[in-house]
């Protein structure tokens, strides 16, 4: 077990870090950048840009930047947001509850459900609901749950008009939190589950 928790984490480490520099490359190599509307500003020389952007790092080779941003990040730097103009520790601090709390609901709602039908499937091998198991846990883990979740606002709130499609985090009150935290919970709890359910004992042979 120590030793399987280990390489996941090692995995984990790895993906995040391919993620992260893909990711980094994409926007770095994207057409315009951060500072690109000081280009369109005639208020401001082009000596003033140029030196804005050597103030950033953006003058520089793009595996340059990216392991500057990965050590200030790994240090607690990550820098300030151009849009609230204040430190994104505190944008990223204000937010982390909310969304350890959605995670986490639909983390425990995920195992409520995938122990139990992992179980069952487990003791009933070859049956219809072993099949219905194994086509549920195929197609949940298959469908990514930025699709799902569009098709989930799609039903419930264009077609319903039962939830809100945008998280509002100025709302007080229990209900109205529960009641937009829903649909981001049933979606990442029916992928989790959907992910668990693959787990199940290996089928014995008669």
């Amino acid at each position: 077990m120590a030793q399987y928790l280990i390489r996941r984490l090692i995995i984990t480490i790895v993906t995040l870090i391919a993620i992260s520099a893909v990711v980094f490359s994409i926007l770095a190599l994207a057409p315009g950048d951060p500072l690109s509307e000081f280009a369109t500003n005639p208020n401001v020389p082009p000596e003033v840009r140029q030196r804005i952007r050597e103030s950033f790092g953006l003058d520089q080779p793009v595996h340059v930047q990216y392991y500057k941003w990965a050590a200030n990040y790994v240090q607690g730097d990550w820098g300030n947001s151009f849009s609230t103009r204040g430190p994104v520790s505190d944008i990223v601090s204000d937010r982390l509850p909310v969304t350890l709390g959605i995670v986490g609901t639909a983390f425990a709602i995920s195992l409520m459900i995938a122990i139990p039908i992992g179980v069952i499937s487990a003791l009933k091998q070859y049956s219809l609901f072993d099949q219905m198991a194994t086509t549920f846990a195929f197609l949940g883990f298959s469908l990514p749950t930025f699709f799902s979740g569009l098709v989930v606002i799609f039903i419930f709130t264009i077609k319903l008009g039962w939830f809100n499609s945008v998280y509002d985090s100025t709302v007080t009150g229990l209900w109205p939190n529960f009641k937009q935290s829903i649909m981001p919970i049933a979606v990442l709890a029916l992928a989790g589950s959907a992910s668990l359910t693959r787990f199940v004992p290996p089928r014995c042979s008669k």
